[in-house]
């Protein structure tokens, strides 16, 4: 009986087949390459971790963001997403949010006018935090998104609190209004050593680093 072959003849021919006529080295050469390409692909599949969970909101601005599994999806008035991370016995350790940005009409770049619209945000949002500490300010980014942050020290009942705010819009075309604010509040019970360092560690790391205007998770840092 002839063996059946695996590919059919107008598809050849195959790999080891071309490879047959040329030099062992040429053989060795292409044999490495393949495994390399194997690596990779493996690791590209093992990148996509399990516990994260993609977040996608369309309206009123369309971003993308994803959050690790010891984040907890919660409502809360105002805001387009809402995350809060808990230790034991239900202690507050981090909490994420995202609302809604809509900035008042302005001529020239964005970086112009948002460190003006952040001299009544900051009056605002003193009000809202006990003990509030200014700490700083400055233009942020974070993947396609560009603005200005807002870092504060406060207190939650007798607890140390940092704090920061991204005012964000698209980064193209200039002239954009409409944006978010990402709320980033975390202890150092949660492994935030300073009000400096908010979202440079912890669970706070990702859903900050993930997100994205638009549908598109190409780019992120995360």
């Amino acid at each position: 009986m002839r063996p059946v072959p695996v590919m059919k003849a107008e598809y050849g021919p195959t790999l080891p087949q071309l490879l047959a006529r040329r030099s062992p080295a040429v053989r060795v050469a292409a044999a490495a390459v393949a495994v390399l390409v194997l690596v990779g692909a493996t690791t590209i599949a093992l990148s996509a971790r399990a516990d994260e969970t993609p977040v996608l909101v369309r309206e009123p601005v369309t971003f993308n963001l994803v959050y690790g599994g010891q984040w907890e999806r919660v409502e809360r008035p105002g805001r387009l997403v809402a995350l809060r991370n808990r230790g034991e016995r239900g202690l507050f350790l981090d909490s994420y949010a995202i609302r809604d940005l809509q900035l008042p009409a302005y001529r020239g770049v964005v970086g112009g006018m948002l460190p003006i619209y952040a001299n009544g945000y900051l009056r605002d949002i003193r009000t809202r935090y006990r003990d509030f500490e200014f700490v700083s300010e400055g233009r942020a980014r974070i993947n396609n998104a560009i603005g200005y942050e807002v870092t504060f020290r406060a207190r939650i009942g007798a607890r140390r609190l940092y704090g920061r705010h991204y005012l964000l819009v698209e980064q193209a075309p200039e002239g954009r209004r409409r944006g978010v604010v990402i709320e980033l509040a975390s202890t150092p019970v949660a492994g935030t050593p300073s009000a400096a360092e908010i979202g440079n560690h912890g669970a706070l790391k990702t859903p900050l680093r993930s997100f994205r205007f638009g549908e598109d998770r190409d780019g992120g840092t995360a």
